[in-house]
């Protein structure tokens, strides 16, 4: 066997393989001794069909299982020998094959970047908190007391502003045929012409009446027209929301009395405080690194994280209703290209960060953020069955990634010099629109800390974290600005 190698980019690779004719004549033999009596062919008794016959019907399915199996037996090994660690399995872009013949075909392949690492070591890091003073703590607790409000029935009176109505709606504007509207929800208020005439109606009582749509409505077909209403009520509540005292904290669990309840929330809200600091911290550390680092990545790895977001917009258009194969995913898959190659150079810049420091994660973590998510979302099934569940769809090895991604982070910042900034309310908001104009929001992104899978064919090799390695003589000194 004979291989030659070709370097198309730093990640992208190709390898050209030549088969001795015997070996190719022997696998042809194998191929077709297994195909022969599976088929049946008009004029020849059940495995009796003659070779040349086979052949020549079946030649195309031959030669993929000849090629498939030459692949598997040749690649990895001419690929090592040559000097290169493919990551996803080959495409193959070129066969020839024939019996007596040596055989040859050319595979395409990735291999990891070789990473330009930033200083990662003695950062100059600013973790912005938000500061849990009274104010935060008084606010939150206003908020709880809005999620507790209850809605009553009102039989006393007729509907007043303020009120929610339960309303079935006839709409007929002039000239336009009439469209009906079950059960709508409406919360009367004084700026709409529309609830003023609902005023003053009880339950099961039924009104008609006609508002004349402004003449500058959006709606040109129907400003300036009359519009006729009949309108019945099916419901009529008031919302009251429960006062701020030992009671209400007592209903909303084991909380002896409202001292203890504000006490129980601002430890909540400094708890959040700290980990959305840190979250924010993790990801202004790994924006300079990416700044900083502009080492190629493999097609195929940007092509798994493409098909992730795709996968995720396809559920969320889904549950709107809306049919996913009406998206033009041509035009998404390349609206998010930007945004996939810099989560996948962001996994091997954590990935090599990692293994220069031996970071590992052992059983024991995993199991231990298991039984976290268990009891946060109270699952009921026993942890080995849960745990069972999760290594057979491959979310073990997830939050493997995701723990091991946090240590890192975490041993960056025990390298770092980390000043804390406390923002009150209205620097912490300031800050969120700022993020928000920068951001329209990111998804977990495939690729972290625990391993890169995947290539650009279905079924796919992968390279584990120790195939990801610093390139020697190209880690930035410290004149790298990282103050973050």
């Amino acid at each position: 066997m004979q291989s030659s190698l070709t370097h198309h980019t730093a990640t992208r690779k190709s390898l050209e393989v030549i088969v001795p004719a015997s070996e190719v004549t022997a696998e042809f033999s194998k191929v077709i001794a297994k195909l022969t009596p599976k088929v049946k062919i008009p004029g020849f008794r059940p495995g009796k069909a003659p070779k040349s016959v086979l052949l020549s019907r079946y030649d195309r399915e031959i030669k993929s299982e000849v090629a498939e199996a030459l692949v598997e037996k040749h690649f990895m090994k001419a690929a090592t020998d040559a000097g290169a660690q493919p990551i996803s399995r080959p495409a193959l872009e070129k066969v020839e094959l024939q019996e007596g013949v040596d055989g040859k075909f050319k595979a395409l392949f990735d291999v990891a970047p070789q990473v330009v690492l930033p200083e990662y070591k003695g950062l100059a890091v600013t973790k912005k908190k938000r500061l849990i003073d009274d104010a935060a703590v008084a606010e939150q607790l206003e908020t709880m007391r809005q999620e507790a409000a209850k809605y009553i029935p009102v039989d006393d009176c007729g509907a007043e502003l303020g009120h929610y109505v339960t309303l079935d709606i006839r709409v007929k504007p002039q000239g336009l045929k009439a469209m009906e509207y079950k059960d709508q929800v409406i919360q009367l208020a004084a700026e709409r012409p529309f609830d003023a005439e609902v005023l003053g109606m009880r339950v099961d009582e039924s009104r008609k009446f006609s508002i004349t749509i402004p003449e500058g409505d959006a709606n040109r077909a129907m400003a300036g027209k009359p519009v006729t209403y009949e309108v019945t009520m099916k419901d009529l509540r008031s919302r009251e929301v429960p006062e701020l005292n030992d009671d209400f904290a007592k209903d909303l669990g084991a909380h002896a009395s409202l001292d203890d309840l504000k006490l129980f929330v601002r430890k909540e809200l400094e708890t959040a405080a700290e980990n959305d600091a840190l979250s924010r911290t993790h990801q202004s550390i790994l924006d300079g690194f990416l700044d900083a680092a502009t080492f190629e990545v493999p097609t195929s790895m940007v092509a798994l994280q493409l098909n992730d977001y795709c996968q995720e917009f396809a559920e969320m258009v889904a549950r709107q209703g809306v049919d996913p194969k009406k998206v033009n995913w041509e035009a998404y898959r390349q609206s998010r290209t930007r945004e996939a190659e810099r989560a996948v150079r962001s996994g091997y810049l954590l990935q090599t960060i990692g293994n220069l420091e031996d970071i590992q994660v052992n059983d024991e973590e995993v199991d231990a953020e298991i039984r976290e998510f268990m009891e946060d979302r109270k699952v009921q099934q026993s942890f080995e069955a849960f745990k069972k569940q999760l290594d057979q769809g491959g979310a073990t090895n997830e939050i493997k990634g995701r723990v091991r991604t946090d240590k890192i982070f975490t041993h960056i910042l025990s390298l770092a010099t980390v000043t804390e900034e406390l923002l009150d309310r209205e620097a912490y908001k300031s800050l969120e629109e700022l993020e928000h104009r920068r951001e329209s929001g990111q998804p977990a992104a495939r690729f972290d800390a625990g391993g890169v899978e995947g290539g650009e064919l279905e079924h796919q090799e992968g390279g584990g974290p120790d195939a990801v390695v610093p390139a020697e003589a190209h880690v930035h000194g410290p004149d790298c600005d990282h103050d973050h």
